[in-house]
């Protein structure tokens, strides 16, 4: 099938999607926000890239409480015939993967935790771990708490919950970054998410919807926090394809 239309498939869908949300919803004001779920891994830096290139500039204009954003921190890890979890960049990723999905369960509040993600991965690969206490206090999130709960059970927890949502993705993910809209995966045209957005949201659209956001010009604070590197996508290993 085309590129196109699969394209034109997807918008098809979330059309009707929001058509039958409007219909349940009783004002403009009820409109349920759009669910936006990131598939991604901690130190690939395609899923870096799709944070600030992508969702970073939708939240700067005017995109925030459209959108109810979750950040699923697994990948394309997997299980190593001893049961250990198995990072694609290593040891490091799964402890950092651990560390995002304890900073998103601990605070409830997307605001902080992203400001918190936002502020890791502009760190470099090589120092990110190291980068974990001062983006906590950045963020007003207490690193000890942080830390406490993803080297224990807590973490662990959140490990197996994240590899359990990606292990029921249907399709199943293809490579990172992953990006699902209502419950519809985009592929190849996650960077065109606001499109996406657009279209499911039942209630009064954001002005960007109708002059769409060119993410190369946006220069918000989301955007400042977080430069990334060139964009692109990170396939899971030749074995589990």
């Amino acid at each position: 099938m085309k590129a196109g239309s699969v394209t034109t498939g997807l918008l098809r869908l979330l059309a009707v999607t929001a058509v039958l949300a409007l219909g349940a919803a009783g004002t403009a004001t009820d409109a349920a926000p759009v669910n936006v779920t990131l598939y991604a891994e901690a130190l690939c830096p395609y899923c870096a890239s799709f944070l600030a290139e992508t969702l970073a500039p939708l939240l700067d204009n005017g995109f925030d409480k459209v959108i109810d954003f979750r950040y699923v921190a697994w990948g394309n890890a997997r299980r190593d015939e001893d049961g250990a979890v198995a990072c694609q960049h290593g040891p490091a990723e799964c402890r950092l993967d651990r560390v995002i999905s304890c900073a998103t369960h601990l605070q409830p509040d997307r605001a902080v935790w992203l400001s918190f993600l936002l502020c890791l991965e502009a760190a470099p690969a090589a120092d990110r771990e190291a980068a974990v206490d001062g983006c906590a206090a950045r963020a007003g999130i207490d690193a000890a708490n942080l830390r406490s709960c993803a080297g224990g059970e807590q973490g662990r927890a959140l490990e197996a919950e994240a590899e359990a949502a990606t292990a029921d993705l249907r399709p199943p993910h293809r490579y990172v970054p992953w990006v699902v809209v209502n419950g519809v995966p985009l592929g190849e045209d996650a960077d065109k998410l606001w499109r996406y957005v657009c279209i499911a949201y039942s209630g009064e659209r954001p002005e960007a919807c109708y002059a769409p956001p060119a993410a190369a010009g946006t220069s918000g604070r989301l955007r400042a926090e977080l430069r990334a590197s060139l964009g692109g996508r990170e396939r899971p290993p030749t074995a589990q394809l």
